[in-house]
């Protein structure tokens, strides 16, 4: 058989593997962060027909003879150029510019790594050697997330790792305070709203009952409808006086019961929810509980017993349809000014009360945040996780990959600063699918010393020789169409070279079997 049917055959492989190359990298034109690669081929083997021959006293030298057997591929290159920059706008895209690569993982050892899990917090800490709590891969893909605890991940949901910011965790004093503090809150609030309810249904009550009395003095003055007004009147004073007393068809559930379950006025000694909020809070980080407490006993004592007008029997027995049968008499003059003084007073128990439930507020939010991990304006100087709280009202990444972030109460805090991994031979690490690298024997090792990848190991961006951070941008593919088409009609008129190969190669064998009729 002819050896360049095999030739043919070995040709017609290398290009099949290079169109292969070439796909590969036109379906990745948009994929964020590839890196192109590129087929180079070299020959396989040379047949050798006759030796090299040196010059002798009578010929010259002569070169040897050989056949060359076919090719194959020399090598399949990733090539690291940096591609171009899309700008996004979005915080948590980030493309580097110039070399390095981000380093992402999973966990492999829980017990290394303070990460938040369930309802325990960590302080996001990696203990010892980062490759030997952590699966380690690497990308320069750099759209990134923020997972349901607030920790920068990749979309397949790896952690970013770095230098991760001051993370102080609750102690187990705070945790008791915050929670005894937001029970106590919870029982005051309950009690709270019921109060306020009642004073606005007194404040309702007071009004109908003034606007009773109005029209009944009216209906005095012009003669029309003084029964009906009367009537309407007795009836207004009756609810009125039922509600603030708890009585009738108000049992327990009046004025008077509401605001003694929330201030028990009895000889000026709270015995109820008040009491409740400042026996658990009364020495909350300082804060002056008392002073609620002083405006509850002055604002709720004046109501408990309400201003009343004077009583029916007393003011009105002698109406015709009263137990003396006599005329309709005026009102008290008193009895008008006494409501509208309760109007007052009520109007400003209920400015009060906001006062109160503001007061109550600061102390539920500073509660909370003794149950919350607190963050400092600098790095811990330890590997771990880049956080951002969740009630961060904002963020942002600089240049050198430090990541802030301002807390709810608007103050600047450091959540980490990403690092980068730098290879001597990036052109030697392998794909690993999902737009990540995977440290290789011919990359070169971030661990320089052999005892386990260290932070001082991860370089900060901007720094030695290391790429900066662009924020709000991505690094798109570094694929070519015009060069990929190229290559790809190179590659199509080679195998169709090696297939011509194949079928003169079988002409010949034609005509050589042939030659016997």
């Amino acid at each position: 058989m002819l050896r360049s049917m095999y030739s043919g055959i070995s040709g017609m492989k290398n290009f099949q593997m290079k169109l292969d190359v070439i796909g590969n990298n036109i379906a990745n034109v948009n994929t964020y962060g590839y890196k192109k690669s590129r087929t180079t081929f070299k020959d396989l083997i040379s047949q050798q027909i006759s030796g090299a021959g040196a010059a002798n006293g009578a010929r010259g030298g002569t070169n040897a003879q050989q056949v060359g057997l076919g090719s194959q591929a020399s090598s399949i290159d990733v090539i690291h150029t940096t591609g171009a920059t899309q700008t996004t706008a979005r915080t948590l895209d980030l493309a580097l510019s110039g070399d390095g690569f981000f380093p992402v993982a999973t966990i492999s050892d829980l017990a290394r790594v303070g990460v938040d899990r369930g309802n325990q917090m960590g302080n996001n800490v990696i203990t010892g050697a980062i490759d030997r709590a952590m699966d380690l891969s690497y990308t320069r893909a750099g759209n990134f997330y923020m997972d349901d605890r607030g920790y920068l991940v990749t979309s397949d949901g790896l952690y970013l790792v770095g230098e991760t910011g001051e993370k102080t965790l609750p102690t187990p004093a705070e945790i008791t305070k915050g929670n005894t503090a937001l029970t106590a809150i919870n029982v005051f609030e309950t009690s709270y709203k019921d109060m306020l309810n009642a004073t606005k249904v007194l404040e309702n009550k007071a009004n109908t009952l003034l606007t009773a009395y109005t029209e009944y003095e009216d209906a005095l003055t012009t003669g029309n409808s003084v029964a009906s007004a009367y009537t309407a009147m007795d009836t207004a004073y009756k609810d009125f006086n039922d509600y603030v007393s708890s009585n009738g068809s108000y049992n327990g559930s009046g004025f008077n019961t509401v605001a003694n379950s929330f201030y028990n006025a009895n000889g000026g000694t709270p015995t109820g929810s008040v009491v409740t909020l400042n026996n658990s809070i009364n020495t909350f980080n300082g804060a002056p509980v008392s002073e609620i407490v002083s405006q509850v006993s002055t604002i709720v004592s004046s109501l408990i017993t309400p201003t009343t007008p004077a009583s029916a029997n007393e003011d009105y027995a002698n109406a015709p349809d009263g137990p003396n049968n006599g005329t309709y008499t005026p009102l008290d003059s008193t009895d008008v000014d006494k409501i509208k003084s309760l109007l007052d007073k009520v109007t400003n128990f209920k400015v009060d009360l906001d006062q109160v439930a503001q007061s109550v507020v600061t102390y539920e939010n500073a509660a909370e945040n003794l149950l919350k991990p607190k963050w400092s304006d600098s790095l811990s100087g330890e590997a771990g996780l880049i956080q951002i709280p969740l009630d961060a009202q904002s963020f942002s990444i600089g240049p050198d990959g430090t990541v802030t972030f301002v807390n709810s109460s608007g103050q600047l805090n450091v959540a980490g600063q990403i690092r980068l991994a730098n290879f001597a031979n990036a052109g030697g690490l392998e794909k690993a699918g999902g737009n990540l690298f995977r440290e290789s024997s011919n990359s070169g090792s971030v661990d320089k010393n052999a005892n386990g990848i260290q932070l001082d190991e991860l370089f900060a961006p901007g720094t030695d020789g290391v790429a900066s951070i662009v924020a709000g941008a991505l690094e798109m593919s570094n694929v070519d169409l015009s060069e990929e088409f190229t290559e790809m009609i190179v590659a199509q008129r080679g195998f169709q070279s090696n297939t011509k190969i194949i079928t003169t190669s079988d002409e010949i064998l034609q005509e050589l079997v042939n030659l016997k009729r």
